[in-house]
C-alpha cells in the first residue's frame, strides 16, 4: 500500500528533529566561533584600556589577572566534566581568557608592534594545517598517537622543569634565550598535537550521536588548544625579539 503523504511528512519531521537534537560539526564550528568572538572582543577591550588601567591602579589590575586565571581554570574543569554546564563554563572561560590574552598581547606589542597580527595569522595557519591533515586521513588519532601525545606531554613537562632549574645557573642571556626558544618551540608543537585530539573528540561526539550540549564541551576543548597555541606564539615572538636586540 502506498504510504500516506501525511505519515511521510511526520516521519521526515521526526528525522529532522533527531538530527537537530544531535551534535553536528556545524554546531561545534558555530559554538567555537562564538567563544572566539567573545575572547576577541574582551581581549580587544582590555588591550585598549590596559595602559590607563595599569597607570591608575596597577595592584587592582594584577589582582584581576590572578582572579580571572583561577576562575578560567575552574570553568575549564566544570565545562570538560559536565556537558550540561559546558555552555556557561565555556562563556566564562572565554571572558577570562580575553582578559589574559588582552594583557599579554599588549605587553608583547610594546616590543614587537606586529606581534598580535603574526600570532593570530600563525595560529590560523597551524589550525588549518592540522585540520587538513586530520580530514585527509594523513593524521590518524589512534592508540599509538595517543600514547605519543602522552609521552610528548611528559617530555614537555620535564623540559620545562629542566629549563627552570638551568636558568638559575645560566649567566649568559643569549644562552638562556636560546634554551628558552627551544622549549617554546617544543611547547608549540605540543599545542598543535592537541588539536588532533580535539578533532578526534569532535568526530567521536558527532558519530555516536551525542546531545547538543556536548558541542559546547568540544568547542571548549578547541578553545583551550587555540588559546594555548596563541600564547605560546606570543612568548616565542617575545623571546626572539629579545635575542635580536
Amino acid at each position: 500500500m502506498r504510504q500516506s503523504p501525511l505519515f511521510s511528512n511526520i516521519k521526515t519531521g521526526e528525522a529532522f528533529y533527531d538530527e537537530v537534537e544531535c551534535a553536528t560539526y556545524k554546531g561545534i564550528a558555530i559554538k567555537t566561533f562564538i567563544l572566539l568572538a567573545i575572547t576577541t572582543i574582551v581581549g580587544g577591550a582590555v588591550s585598549y584600556y590596559l595602559p590607563e588601567i595599569v597607570l591608575n591602579n596597577p595592584s587592582s589590575f594584577s589582582l584581576l589577572i590572578v582572579v580571572t586565571s583561577i576562575v578560567g581554570f575552574i570553568a575549564v574543569m566544570i565545562g570538560r566534566l559536565s556537558s550540561k554546564n559546558a555552555k556557561y563554563a565555556s562563556v566564562v572561560y572565554s571572558v577570562c581568557e580575553g582578559v589574559l590574552l588582552g594583557t599579554i598581547t599588549t605587553y608583547v606589542s610594546f616590543y614587537v608592534e606586529s606581534a598580535a597580527v603574526i600570532a593570530i595569522f600563525s595560529t590560523l595557519v597551524i589550525f588549518a594545517v592540522m585540520l587538513t591533515l586530520f580530514t585527509t586521513g594523513i593524521l590518524r588519532v589512534g592508540s599509538k598517537f595517543r600514547r605519543f601525545c602522552f609521552a610528548f606531554t611528559l617530555g614537555a613537562i620535564a623540559l620545562t622543569l629542566f629549563t627552570s632549574i638551568a636558568s638559575l645557573f645560566i649567566t649568559n642571556l643569549n644562552t638562556y634565550l636560546d634554551l628558552a626558544i627551544t622549549v617554546e618551540a617544543a611547547l608549540l608543537i605540543y599545542g598543535a598535537i592537541t588539536l588532533g585530539l580535539n578533532f578526534a573528540e569532535a568526530q567521536s561526539v558527532v558519530e555516536r550521536g551525542a546531545s547538543k550540549d556536548a558541542e559546547w564541551s568540544v568547542s571548549l576543548g578547541l578553545m583551550i588548544s587555540i588559546v594555548y597555541i596563541y600564547i605560546e606564539l606570543l612568548r616565542l615572538i617575545y623571546l626572539l625579539a629579545l635575542r635580536d636586540r
